[in-house]
């Protein structure tokens, strides 16, 4: 017979292990039942719920009717790992584009355009190939029309391109482009730092902007930056960015990315603000954006996914920056997003290899180590 010692840091031992496995069933009730990943979660409460008396009344009669009344949802549960049909998700590329803006060294336009046709070649269905801003603004872009026209004959992928007003627009359509994006801040003090506009004259330029785009069929893309934090305000109201969000999606954008673009989100913060955008945005509207500044950028996109996210914008070997918030690292890496979903049972029909291949090419005319964690271990292994 147990002593009162040991029997009571068993219960102790068991109330912890309950209540970890609640709070994560609370967390992603929705997530399990549309995703079907329940099995583990049933299994697991159920090998502690047997020998679980302090649980209170309320808490049994969860797991009860969990357990017992819903037998068939538990039963046709499937982890993704095993699918037989897996979910796509989709990744937007923006390496070419977001990536190498803050190059100080300016890229060879010929440098640009393998790069994209390697990014191409590897499976990526969208890849962000430049950007018609002022050459004033961002000397990196200059060569937009010629970065066009030596992808002009590439098949098999999309390429919107980044346009800041009407006159960038006109630009980007001249050019050949057939799809854009405009972009515009949940902080008011990023938005004068980068658009050099307060965010109500951002969203005026760019109503002209998807009403033109409208008008000659050309798909828009709305980003919304600083989503969790600013360099300048910090903390960054999740209503506020569903407000942006909102009336972007109300302009028309067929699809919005959020973006963390200093970094600085953990999961806890990205809930709140998924939480308060899906309220005025459909779900399926939406892709995450997340720079990898305090290493919080695949946690991220795992509870993205697990919120239903099926669209990521990332950047091949982590290029990329913020040129307003000092330390901000580059985007998360395409190549650990890849890895990633293809261990989680999802597919993205990207052949990694081709895509660590790309990543060594534009990493090797930078003369600088990949920010990628796969592609430095794959090419460890392979050396």
């Amino acid at each position: 017979m147990l002593g009162s010692g040991s029997r009571n840091k068993q219960l102790y031992s068991l109330r912890s292990a309950v209540g970890k496995l609640l709070f994560q069933w609370e967390m992603h009730t929705q997530t399990i039942a549309r995703d079907g990943v329940a099995r583990r979660y049933l299994h697991a409460i159920k090998g502690v719920a047997k020998e679980a008396p302090l649980l209170n009344a309320n808490r049994r009669r969860f797991l009860s009717n969990e357990l017992s009344s819903s037998p068939k949802r538990a039963a046709d549960a499937k982890d993704k790992v095993w699918d037989s049909t897996p979910e796509f998700v989709k990744i937007v590329e923006v390496g070419p584009r977001d990536g190498l803006q803050n190059e100080k060294v300016i890229v060879p336009t010929s440098v640009k355009v393998k790069l994209i046709e390697m990014l191409v070649s590897s499976g990526l269905p969208v890849v962000e190939a430049t950007s018609f801003v002022s050459p004033k603004w961002v000397p990196q872009l200059a060569d937009a029309n010629e970065v066009m026209l030596g992808i002009k004959s590439i098949q098999n992928a999309r390429f919107p391109v980044l346009t800041p007003n009407l006159k960038g627009f006109e630009a980007a359509i001249a050019a050949g482009a057939k799809e854009v994006a405009i972009f515009a801040a949940a902080s008011e003090s990023f938005s004068k730092l980068n658009l050099n506009c307060s965010i109500g004259d951002s969203l005026a330029r760019y109503r002209d902007v998807t009403v033109a785009a409208n008008n000659s069929s050309i798909p828009v893309r709305g980003y919304v930056s600083c989503v969790v934090g600013c360099p300048v305000e910090g903390y960054v109201s999740p209503s506020k960015v569903a407000d942006i969000a909102g009336e972007l999606h109300d302009m028309g954008c067929a699809e919005i990315s959020l973006g963390d673009t200093i970094g600085v989100g953990t999961p806890g913060e990205v809930s709140r603000m998924l939480n308060a955008v899906v309220s005025v945005v459909p779900i399926d509207k939406l892709a995450v954006h997340f720079h990898d500044t305090y290493g919080q950028a695949l946690s991220n996109i795992l509870f993205s996914l697990q919120s239903g996210i099926r669209v990521i914008d990332s950047s091949v070997s982590g290029l990329g920056g913020c040129p307003y918030a000092k330390g901000a690292s580059g985007n998360v890496a395409t190549e650990d997003v890849v890895y990633m979903l293809k261990g989680m049972g999802f597919e993205t029909n990207v052949d990694l290899k081709m895509l660590i291949s790309a990543g060594e090419y534009i990493c090797k005319h930078l003369g600088r180590t990949s920010g990628s964690k796969t592609a430095t271990a794959y090419l460890a292994r392979d050396s």
